[in-house]
């Protein structure tokens, strides 16, 4: 394999130009306002964090819980519903395109990623072939739990729940109990009768 050579011009030029101007502001106040935002303890946290990801998400339907220390990336790519929660040193990646519904829980350290490098190519280092965006879509009612990971491409259908340390690498069934690695259905919820109540909305 031939080693190219390494052009840091080039290499900001390419990353750069593959971001809108808006995408780039998003991500310049990623860096610093959310930097600033993120370690604050306590409901002013709370606040101060759901004020700014309101700001950049493309959607964030409703008061959300993002603890400090958690972080979102790539923001003008996520649409959230209502009544989230997201947990300590947990990470989602919205590059290209997440998308999460009501009733959402994710638990500490868990990561959500919606882009990997291509590597395919053996005459290039994989660091020289950029990046394959593939949308991630979770469900209603689900819960991912802590440090556990969801690969792009992968629908987490409605009432999921992804047990702790699970990767996910396909997409799972309505109301089934994933776990393992890579993660496979170990169990079933119960499902909601037909003219139940739905979770309550959140406030």
């Amino acid at each position: 394999m031939t080693e190219p050579r390494f052009d840091f011009a080039a290499q900001v030029r390419r990353f750069a130009g593959s971001f809108s101007l808006r995408q780039l502001l998003t991500i310049w106040a990623e860096e610093w306002i959310g930097g600033l935002v993120r370690p604050i303890p306590s409901m002013t946290g709370f606040v101060l964090r759901y004020l700014f990801y309101k700001a950049i998400c493309a959607r964030l339907g409703g008061f959300c819980m993002i603890y400090s220390g958690a972080r979102l990336i790539n923001a003008y790519g996520i649409r959230i519903g209502r009544n989230f929660s997201m947990n300590a040193g947990s990470y989602l990646d919205g590059r290209g395109g997440l998308t999460i519904g009501d009733h959402v829980m994710v638990g500490q350290n868990a990561l959500i990623v919606t882009s990997q490098h291509h590597w395919t190519d053996p005459t290039l280092p994989m660091s020289h072939q950029g990046h394959r965006l593939d949308p991630v879509t979770v469900g209603d009612d689900v819960w991912v739990g802590a440090h556990a990971v969801v690969l792009p491409g992968v629908k987490v259908a409605t009432g999921t729940v992804i047990g702790a340390g699970a990767i996910v690498t396909h997409d799972t069934e309505p109301y089934s109990l994933v776990g393992g690695v890579p993660a496979r259905k170990i169990g079933e919820r119960p499902r909601p009768r037909a003219g139940s109540e739905r979770p309550p909305q959140a406030a």
